[in-house]
């Protein structure tokens, strides 16, 4: 049997095993989420489901650490990010006490050599090796920005599982094109941990993942990413932003509309994409299924990206660019007045506004 399917059967089988022993678990300690008025769910559920990733996800790391050179350093940020979760799901930490354990698990990862090292300009030959503060710098706030983009978005059921097995099947796809097989069994293992969980995590769920989970899995993105496309060229280095579009285009937003509205960076609001669907009319499931669409055109766009020529590649980035600003505008990620292109389209069409307008009278 191929080590591959290995890989994922072992991952998944551990994950799907393993998950209703942390509901009990979960449940003796008092780890629940409580309803509130920015929670979609109206009973206690379990919150530290990131466990079951965590263990099958480490459990898949050892099987392929027997016949492929991999940097233990993951793991063990791997296993400071769960704990810094799993205390946070159960005393909620603020935002600079994660900070700290995130700063702490990205400096592990990056003092082993995980960093961006060279930069291929186009239609020159050789590639130009990047300043290690540069490459650290960059590299850094790569890891904190994608850990957190992921952390954010797990706001429905089943939505960061999903919208994290798309991407991670997104980089495994890249990693075996570009021939790092490293990269493609531990994107794998991952795809296999986080898919037993979703069993359990899709609406109506039976667990959530929690900061455990949602953490876990934006730092192994960032880390996936950046060991898979350390050489960055002109059409590389915006590969992993394409695959990751959707958790980080809505933190993107949310910082900006804070900003807009003079509220901290922190401060939590109801109009993530996830909750304008919901305010559209989206059923729950309707809205996790439309963002795991968008989010399969995004991956599949990027591996699309790396395979085309500059001509195509610039046509597609385009179109990746123009849905994402459709996406900000019809659902006001940043604000009801933030519709350039919307506004744009009314004016070439004169024909359509008047009949808005015969409606509105």
């Amino acid at each position: 049997m191929s080590p591959y399917i290995i890989t994922f059967l072992i991952t998944f089988i551990i994950s799907v095993i393993s998950v209703p022993f942390v509901i009990k678990f979960a449940k003796k300690i008092g780890a629940v989420d409580i309803p509130n008025n920015r929670k979609v769910h109206n009973k206690p559920i379990p919150r530290i489901g990131g466990v079951s990733i965590y263990i099958a996800f480490l459990i898949g790391f050892l099987y392929i650490s027997t016949f492929v050179d991999l940097n233990f350093s993951i793991i063990i940020a791997t296993t400071i990010i769960v704990i810094t979760g799993f205390v946070d799901d159960k005393f909620q930490l603020k935002p600079w006490q994660k900070l700290v354990g995130q700063t702490l698990a990205a400096a592990i990862v990056l003092a082993d050599g995980l960093a961006i090292e060279y930069i291929t300009v186009p239609f020159l030959e050789e590639s130009i090796h990047v300043n290690i503060w540069i490459a650290l710098f960059v590299s850094f706030f790569w890891i904190l920005g994608v850990t957190n983009a992921v952390n954010l978005i797990d706001g429905l059921d089943g939505l960061a599982s999903g919208v994290s097995i798309i991407a991670a099947t997104s980089i495994f796809i890249m990693a075996l094109i570009m021939g790092e097989t490293h990269v493609a069994f531990l994107s794998l293992a991952l795809i296999g941990a986080a898919l037993g969980f979703l069993i359990f995590n899709f609406h109506p769920a039976k667990i959530f993942m929690g900061d455990t989970g949602s953490l876990l899995l934006g730092f192994l993105l960032s880390v996936l990413s950046i060991i898979g496309f350390k050489q960055v060229t002109f059409i590389t280095f915006i590969i992993p932003i394409v695959i990751l579009a959707v958790p980080l285009t809505d933190t993107t937003m949310a910082i900006i509309r804070r900003k807009l509205q003079n509220k901290k960076i922190m401060d939590a609001d109801k109009n993530h994409l996830h909750h304008r669907l919901l305010d559209a009319g989206f059923t729950h499931r309707q809205a996790v299924l439309f963002i795991y669409f968008i989010s399969v055109f995004f991956g599949a766009s990027a591996i699309l990206l790396y395979k085309a020529n500059l001509f195509a590649s610039i046509i597609i980035f385009i179109l990746v660019l123009l849905l994402i600003e459709l996406l900000i505008e019809v659902f006001e990620l940043i604000g009801k007045n933030y519709k350039p292109l919307i506004s744009l389209y009314n004016k070439l069409n004169p024909k359509k506004v008047s009949i808005e307008n015969n409606k509105n009278a």
